[in-house]
């Protein structure tokens, strides 16, 4: 039984020494999670630049207003209009907010102030900008009522702002109630990048399994697995041995993903005996996918190509890259024929709708047969070729 874990061993160390693999199962996942968990799972802190150089106590409020909104922000300070607009160009801000200098004597005094907002073209409707123009609107209006209560009132500026803070902050405001009509697309989820995180784990263990076919295909050019056979090692322990090496590679990269978007997003991952079982019966699809790419194919570079298409139409189809709820007929139907499809779901209940183990009787039945199907078959291949003479 020894001879198993060593061929597994030798098979998980050959994957992780080609600096190949390594981009592909760990710099490429932790870049597109890096470029995703930027994009979405800090959807809800927007970054604003200020720049409010001499601004004033006025402008200080306006800031203060901002933050205080519904919109949660994180504001940097910046110094010129150049640095606003080379942070939202390098996209190290989504705004950029220039409260010009004297801005708070030119209000008491009556006068006009211009604003200036750097955004994207694409920004113009985000939340933040809609966050701006209430906070403005919501300071203009003050600014309004205590100049009005000078003119007519005959009471000094400031005292006359102040109650109309206090006034506007006795208002009632509006109630805003949303209901979703029928069921929705999506479920309501706290964090946005959990989505994402579902769908990488299944493609990258899949298409990582397919890259591991190509170091079976080299060992039965090379004839390792014959030599080995004539060994004492009995053909049974070769064969779970090679099976052992793949399920290896495969479990490495979904616990990976699984791990570093937790650490990275606090992604979630509902019930753990239920997440690490559609885990392993999904590395066992993969793994089976692997033998039976790497046995029929005729070289290492078939086995490369026809894998990563394999992956990657399987992934498309799976709902992997879109999620498959936007897919219409007959796409839909045809995407409950991969195994991809029956992993995101398991995880969309696990994670979305607190499923626990027993209650993922359907998925974990059809990742079951798909992992029985192609792993079989797969084992039989090997088998075959390396008792064949």
């Amino acid at each position: 039984m020894r001879a198993v874990y060593e061929i597994g061993r030798v098979n998980l160390l050959r994957a992780l020494r080609d600096r190949t693999n390594l981009f592909f199962v760990f710099l490429l996942p932790l870049i597109i999670i890096v470029a995703l968990g930027a994009a979405f799972g800090g959807a809800g802190i927007s970054r604003l630049g200020v720049v409010a150089v001499d601004a004033g106590p006025l402008g200080d409020e306006l800031v203060s207003i901002i933050e205080s909104g519904d919109v949660e922000v994180d504001v940097r300070e910046r110094t010129t209009l150049a640095q606003l607009e080379e942070g939202v160009e390098d996209g190290k801000l989504e705004f950029g907010l220039l409260i010009p200098p004297g801005y708070d004597e030119s209000l008491r005094a009556g006068q006009p102030v211009e604003l200036v907002v750097v955004a994207r073209p694409e920004g113009v409707f985000a939340a933040l900008g809609q966050g701006i123009d209430t906070a403005v609107s919501e300071q203009s209006a003050r600014i309004r009522a205590a100049q009005v209560a000078t003119e007519y009132a005959e009471v000094d500026f400031d005292s006359a702002l102040e109650q109309a803070r206090s006034a506007q902050s006795a208002l009632a405001g509006i109630s805003i109630e949303e209901v979703t009509a029928g069921e929705s697309t999506f479920p309501s989820i706290g964090n946005p990048f959990a989505l994402g995180a579902q769908a990488q784990t299944v493609l990258f263990m899949f298409l990582t399994s397919m890259t591991a076919a190509t170091q079976l295909v080299l060992t039965r050019q090379l004839g390792v697995s014959r030599r080995m056979l004539a060994t004492p090692t009995p053909v049974r322990w070769i064969l779970l041995g090679e099976l052992l090496g793949r399920f290896s590679i495969a479990m490495m990269q979904g616990l990976f993903i699984v791990v570093a978007s937790a650490l990275l997003f606090d992604v979630t991952w509902g019930s753990l005996p239920g997440a690490l079982t559609v885990i392993v019966m999904f590395a066992l699809v993969g793994t089976g996918a692997a033998m039976v790419v790497g046995v029929f194919a005729r070289n290492p570079d078939q086995a490369a190509s026809v894998g990563v298409v394999l992956g990657m139409v399987l992934g498309a189809l799976g709902g992997a890259m879109v999620p498959a709820e936007l897919f219409e007929e007959p796409i839909s139907t045809i995407s409950m024929l991969t195994p991809h499809y029956w992993a995101i779901d398991a995880f969309r209940e696990l994670v979305f709708y607190d499923a626990v183990l027993s209650e993922l009787g359907t998925q974990l039945a059809v990742l079951a047969g798909f992992a029985i199907v192609l792993v079989g078959l797969g084992t039989w291949g090997l088998r075959r070729t390396i008792t064949r003479g």
